[in-house]
């Protein structure tokens, strides 16, 4: 019963990897990787290039003090459940100000996890209105596509790399994937969080 198991559980991976290779997810997350190689060397060069002219630390905290909380977690949520506009990247600089970052983190996670099931509903409703659904689908038709092709592993990807959530779960929810499985998969967008604020706070702390 063992081996049957076992040769079960390779044959679908092996369908899955068959299928993954012929369909280009393996070249997709070759590309997206090299886009966030690109994006952080870019944050670093602007970050020092600014630092060099200005004392872009004191601008970053002048910043970051004159907006109330509840204010920048209200526009944090709008954005994540609305095609994620506003990087997501800012909103974890700005958690560096307070003495528990983990926590924020943690916070700013949750928000934009939520926003993602938001944007999940809002896919979902946009079945009601054609024109709105139409309208949806020619602006975002590259993500359609991925979803119905990768299903759960453009979620995880779109929740870890730069893509974007919300657009990626609205175009889930429009093509009727499982909620159960977006909620789950969609719980990788919490890893981001605490890999990127890693990488965030130690940069930061070494280039000011």
């Amino acid at each position: 019963m063992a081996n049957k198991k076992t040769h079960s559980m390779s044959e679908r991976w092996r369908i899955s990897h068959q299928w993954n290779k012929r369909t280009g997810l393996y070249s997709f997350m070759g590309k997206i990787l090299v886009k966030l190689l690109i994006i952080i060397a870019l944050i670093v060069g602007v970050v020092l290039l600014l630092n060099h002219f200005f004392n872009l630390e004191q601008i970053i905290k002048d910043y970051i003090f004159s907006h109330d909380t509840p204010g920048v977690l209200t526009l944090f949520l709008i954005s994540e459940s609305f095609l994620g506009w506003i990087p997501p990247d800012l909103f974890i600089m700005w958690s560096d100000k307070f003495d528990q970052p983990v926590l924020w983190l943690t916070i700013l996670g949750t928000i934009s996890y939520v926003g993602g099931m938001i944007a999940y509903g809002i896919g979902k409703l946009a079945l009601n209105f054609p024109k709105f659904r139409r309208w949806l689908e020619s602006r975002n038709a590259e993500f359609f596509v991925r979803i119905r092709k990768w299903g759960g592993i453009i979620i995880i990807l779109a929740a870890l790399f730069p893509l974007p959530f919300a657009t990626t779960t609205l175009a889930a929810g429009m093509v009727r994937y499982p909620f159960k499985q977006t909620l789950l998969y969609g719980l990788s967008r919490y890893l981001r969080f605490f890999l990127y604020g890693v990488l965030i706070f130690f940069g930061m702390d070494k280039i000011m």
